[in-house]
């Protein structure tokens, strides 16, 4: 059976990217959840940061613009592209091999992807993104929300499954890593809801390496 990450690098991924690209446009990055949480990170100091999961760059060239500096993976070559065109250093790319040095960068976000990566990659994404991250650096996650593993068909696509589940455990277990701050809010609205199939987590963590 094919794995969901070579259908993404494939054919959804560049679908995904067609699919969304008007709504990413018309995006307010200054009230983003990650944006946020890079600028209480950051108070005002530039960062070396990579996005998994960047779609068209539009988030990174936000934080571009606030002095950072930033560089992107994704499965989309058109998504790709399209942040290269925004002066967005980016490669077609999925999370369980990321094609940088150890500890090359001060800040890993998840740009909402982890929900589709396949069970069997979780462990080798967890420990590439330990690899690239910095001594002391920051991991920020924004995904969806479970308190148990719960698993969806992914309606863009036959035989892929979309799973829900708690991303911060996928770090927390190690000793190296701190929960630094947690929200969670409803997937469109970014308001609270009372309805648990709508939460989407944005955590924080704090690497902490002797």
């Amino acid at each position: 059976m094919k794995k969901q990450k070579d259908i993404f690098l494939e054919v959804e991924g560049d679908a995904w990217f067609r699919r969304n690209q008007c709504a990413l446009s018309t995006i307010d990055w200054s009230k983003d959840p990650v944006c946020r949480r890079v600028s209480d990170i950051s108070n005002g100091t530039s960062l070396s940061i990579l996005e998994i999961g960047c779609g068209d760059g539009s988030r990174l060239a936000e934080l571009a613009i606030r002095g950072h500096k930033v560089e992107g993976i994704d499965p989309s070559l058109a998504a790709v592209a399209r942040a290269r065109a925004r002066g967005v250093t980016a490669t077609q790319a999925t999370a369980d091999s990321l094609p940088f040095d150890n500890l090359k960068f001060e800040l890993v976000i998840f740009g909402f992807c982890l929900y589709l990566c396949d069970d069997v990659d979780l462990f080798r994404i967890g420990s590439e993104a330990d690899r690239v991250l910095s001594a002391n650096g920051w991991l920020l996650i924004l995904d969806f929300e479970s308190a148990a593993p719960n698993y969806l068909p992914y309606r863009h696509s036959p035989g892929v499954q979309s799973r829900k589940m708690d991303y911060k455990r996928m770090f927390l277990w190690h000793p190296a890593y701190t929960l630094a701050s947690y929200e969670k809010f409803d997937h469109m609205t970014r308001a609270w809801t009372d309805d648990p199939s709508e939460w989407v987590g944005c955590t924080c963590l704090r690497k902490y390496t002797s």
